[in-house]
């Protein structure tokens, strides 16, 4: 059986700087991530039991006004066990991020499309850690212009 966590816009945690807004697009809660910028919001929960096997990462978005050009993101893994020596008050400890390149953008803005990013650099998460997963626009290198939009957030295992 496999394992998912669905993050949506409105359970984002934000950075002190840089971070994607968080708006309406037909009544439809959106992280508008910049297309100049790189912009990053994060998400936390508790590993279920049983999370095993190759963990992918789905982004939901759209674009809210470019109809070519590319999207990249980062997905970045930080998982804590009971007992780690990683002062939370003072670092994190992310994995190397994940990386998709070139992801051509729907030909109609508005149109929705999904990004994947197998998640190889998970942090060696296991069942019962804390974890937290960092999402950010790799406004220097996509190409895709203005504001691309995330509706959600899939992560899941590959049992």
């Amino acid at each position: 059986m496999s394992s998912r966590f669905v993050f949506t816009p409105l359970a984002a945690e934000y950075p002190t700087s840089n971070y994607p807004s968080l708006t309406l697009s037909n009544q439809r809660p959106v992280l508008a991530f910049d297309a100049t910028t790189n912009e990053t919001c994060y998400w936390s929960s508790v590993v279920p039991t049983g999370w095993t096997g190759t963990i992918t990462a789905k982004v939901f978005y759209k674009m809210a006004s470019a109809t070519s050009g590319d999207v990249d993101v980062d997905v970045a893994v930080e998982s804590v066990s009971d007992g780690d020596t990683v002062d939370l008050d003072a670092t994190t400890s992310f994995d190397t991020a994940n990386s998709t390149d070139n992801t051509t953008v729907p030909g109609t803005a508005g149109y929705m499309d999904v990004v994947s990013v197998t998640l190889t650099n998970n942090d060696s998460s296991a069942a019962g850690d804390y974890i937290r997963f960092r999402l950010t626009r790799d406004a220097a290198s996509d190409t895709a212009a203005g504001d691309m939009h995330v509706l959600m957030v899939e992560i899941q295992d590959g049992a």
